[in-house]
């Protein structure tokens, strides 16, 4: 890893999908070990989901259109 640099590149989105598919902090950091041999602390994937969660929060709470066209083709 570069100097100055504390996390790998693409770490958020790959600890987001395997949180997303229901791991567990400990079971991301064992395969975090396993597969990258790279050691990632629990603490650091709860932040990352934490960080998620807020924003997830926020697009559920936004304020949805009247109206949303839907549009249905059939290829037969």
């Amino acid at each position: 890893m570069p100097k100055r640099k504390r996390r790998l590149d693409g770490i958020d989105q790959i600890v987001l999908s395997l949180s997303a598919r229901g791991l567990t902090t400990g079971e991301i950091a064992a395969h975090f070990e396993e597969v990258y041999v790279a050691r990632v602390f629990k603490d650091t994937i709860s932040r990352i989901t934490e960080k998620v969660a807020g924003e997830l929060a926020e697009w559920c709470a936004r304020p949805l259109d009247p109206l949303y066209p839907v549009l249905f083709v059939d290829a037969v």
